[in-house]
């Protein structure tokens, strides 16, 4: 587990901001276990910046998504030829522009 325990005994879990960040995804997917799920919202409880940081985050892909119609689309149309001309590159079968 990434997280430092708080204390001898404890099962509870202290996050950092930076662990906070590291997990955001996670956390808005629902992946999250359930300790790092309750160690992820009690550090948002006590830590405004995260709290903005993760509505942020939320608010992006909501705007993202709700532009399109569908999920952000991450791949350029012209990927397979895109492709296709890096291999005859680094090939040498193809033009070097």
């Amino acid at each position: 587990m990434m997280f430092d325990p708080q204390g001898p005994g404890r099962d509870t879990f202290d996050i950092r901001c930076a662990d906070a960040v590291e997990l955001v995804t996670e956390y808005l997917d629902g992946a999250l276990n359930a300790s790092d799920l309750a160690a992820f919202e009690a550090h948002l409880a006590h830590c405004e910046g995260c709290t903005i940081f993760v509505d942020q985050i939320r608010m992006t892909i909501h705007l993202t998504c709700s532009t399109s119609g569908t999920g952000p689309e991450i791949m350029p149309p012209d990927l397979d030829e895109l492709l296709s001309r890096l291999r005859q590159r680094a090939t040498g079968t193809g033009p070097t522009v």
